[in-house]
């Protein structure tokens, strides 16, 4: 990820709509994971956690630890007084070494796999992290013809459709309990904002698409995005800007 970025996010993130919608699609998730345990005991791992603000809101949920290929981020988050936070270390992650110690009871892979070279390599490392019967949840971008200035500027390798998605985790060695597109009322404006800006604005193919927001757009765009929290319990969608997916541990030998 270019390294501006970050600091951008790390004030987004607070009121930004895409950031605060999304994190309240994802903690519903979450919790819903969580209401057949111990809520307030679990064990979470947030891997690429950024610069800390879904962290912050995973650490109500039980002991919440993150870790990213980037010091720079982890910077933010100690600013954000997040302390059980690491750096990726892949040799000691291939080696099925766990820096914080005790297995998780969910990692949360946020909008991370599209960052990756080897996204089923990355998940088979993460088993190990993971106590039996353990789940991920993860986001990422949906549909390569979506590609635009964010993916650039953010370092993608590729978006994903929910079939691809779902063959990567089983091929990493999950049992997939769920899967639904998201960010799905807002998708025909995104693909006509994509669209636009190819044809017209091509400069704007290597910009990040988050970009300040008036104050009344902000509030109506956070609102629409964040009733698909609501939605997403009863439903699933079959098509939108984003995936969501939660997938469970298969037992067996770790590779």
């Amino acid at each position: 990820m270019k390294h501006d970025v970050y600091d951008s996010m790390y004030s987004d993130e607070e009121s930004h709509w895409w950031y605060v919608a999304r994190r309240k699609i994802i903690t519903a998730q979450l919790d819903s994971l969580l209401a057949t345990g111990s809520a307030g005991n679990a064990r979470l791992l947030d891997y690429g956690c950024g610069t800390g603000r879904n962290l912050v809101e995973f650490s109500k949920r039980g002991v919440a630890c993150g870790l990213d290929a980037s010091a720079e981020a982890l910077e933010y988050c100690r600013k954000r007084g997040l302390q059980h936070v690491a750096l990726v270390e892949p040799a000691r992650l291939a080696a099925g070494e766990n820096p914080f110690g005790e297995a998780f009871d969910v990692i949360v892979l946020s909008d991370v796999l599209e960052h990756l070279d080897d996204d089923i390599g990355a998940l088979k490392q993460l088993r190990p992290l993971l106590r039996p019967g353990g789940h991920v949840l993860i986001t990422v971008p949906a549909y390569e013809f979506l590609w635009s200035g964010e993916d650039y500027v953010s370092h993608h390798r590729r978006r994903y459709r929910a079939r691809g998605l779902a063959r990567v985790l089983r091929s990493a060695g999950y049992e997939l309990e769920r899967i639904t597109y998201f960010n799905a009322l807002l998708f025909p404006v995104q693909v006509a904002v994509i669209l636009f800006n190819r044809l017209f604005r091509p400069k704007t193919m290597f910009e990040s698409n988050v970009r300040q927001t008036a104050p009344t757009m902000n509030g109506a765009l956070t609102r629409i995005f964040s009733a698909e929290s609501a939605l997403l319990r009863r439903m699933r969608f079959p098509f939108g800007g984003s995936i969501l997916c939660c997938a469970r541990r298969l037992p067996g030998p770790d590779a």
